[in-house]
């Protein structure tokens, strides 16, 4: 649930294979006040986490080695968690299917905000788009 005093989500997952990316996003996360901050660098360990854990927000590395974080996506999509996608691809990036917004990396402390606390993304900013 998200927190109210600052409209930030309490939990929010992080699907992304690259290992400093994570602890880079995981850190601005926790500087901005989320409360709880899980990873997972597989699809097979992001789905299990969705499976197991109430997430408030994700947000989700497109291309994770070999495999892609669709099935993550729509897993949250089924569970009304809000996510966006935080990737180095452009809104070109077919996403089988799936709407959601797209965070270009390297990620930014005030892109970082905005998706998380706004109800509706502005992607009109230049830094985030819309896949889909």
């Amino acid at each position: 649930m998200a927190n109210p005093q600052n409209l930030l989500p309490e939990k929010v997952l992080i699907v992304e294979d690259e290992f400093m990316l994570a602890v880079m996003l995981q850190d601005i996360l926790e500087t901005l006040g989320v409360r709880q901050v899980s990873h997972a660098a597989t699809l097979a360990d992001a789905l299990d986490l969705v499976a197991r854990e109430p997430f408030d927000f994700a947000f989700l590395d497109i291309n994770l080695g070999k495999e892609n974080s669709i099935p993550v996506a729509r897993a949250l999509a089924d569970r009304d968690i809000r996510f966006v996608f935080a990737s180095g691809y452009d809104a070109k990036f077919v996403a089988e299917g799936i709407s959601a917004p797209l965070l270009r990396k390297p990620l930014g402390l005030d892109e970082i905000r905005t998706v998380l606390t706004a109800s509706d993304f502005d992607t009109q900013s230049g830094r985030i788009s819309r896949i889909g």
